[in-house]
């Protein structure tokens, strides 16, 4: 019998369901990854949460840019959590949606496994990143590899504000 991998470090943040979840998702994804000194995992991983997120806000949320007052009065959650491996990242979205997930072409090309299971309230979505592995040159160095994520889906035009992702989790922290 083959044992669970154990968490090295764990990270997760609430984002309401709305049309604004997906670029602070990637913020908060490549923050976590540079502090865990993971940022090779940054471009695949932004690619996979992005797109677990937009179908969670698409399906549970208010995907609107300028949504109504009405709209936002039973405004679902969305939970995002990464959790860091020996191995690898696994990255998980929690919504309330109840069925399970249409597996986009980005997440079973760019992910070494991936599932949903359900919960009280709705499922959770999860994949698993790993590292790349890298072809060496004569001298011993990394081969230089395109990144299958940049053709895969399209960048975020939003720049990552490390201050203002690091004030939201230090409030968070302190609540």
């Amino acid at each position: 019998m083959t044992e669970r991998p154990r968490p090295k470090a764990i990270a997760d943040l609430t984002l309401a369901a709305t049309s604004t979840a997906v670029n602070v998702g990637a913020m908060f994804l490549r923050y976590t990854l540079a502090e865990w000194q993971r940022a090779e995992l940054a471009d695949t991983g932004e690619a996979v949460l992005s797109e677990l997120i937009n179908q969670a806000v698409m399906l549970t949320g208010v995907p609107e840019p300028s949504p109504r007052w009405v709209e936002l009065a039973d405004l679902a959650l969305i939970r995002v959590r990464l959790v860091l491996l020996e191995t690898g990242v696994i990255v998980e979205v929690a919504d309330r949606h109840k069925q399970p997930p249409t597996w986009p072409d980005v997440v079973t090309s760019l992910c070494s496994r991936w599932n949903s299971y359900p919960t009280n309230v709705g499922r959770v979505v999860w994949c698993e990143l790993e590292p790349p592995v890298y072809e060496l040159t004569e001298n011993g160095l990394p081969k230089r590899v395109r990144s299958k994520a940049v053709n895969s889906v399209r960048r975020l035009a939003a720049p990552v504000d490390v201050q203002f992702l690091r004030r939201v989790i230090e409030g968070l922290e302190q609540l």
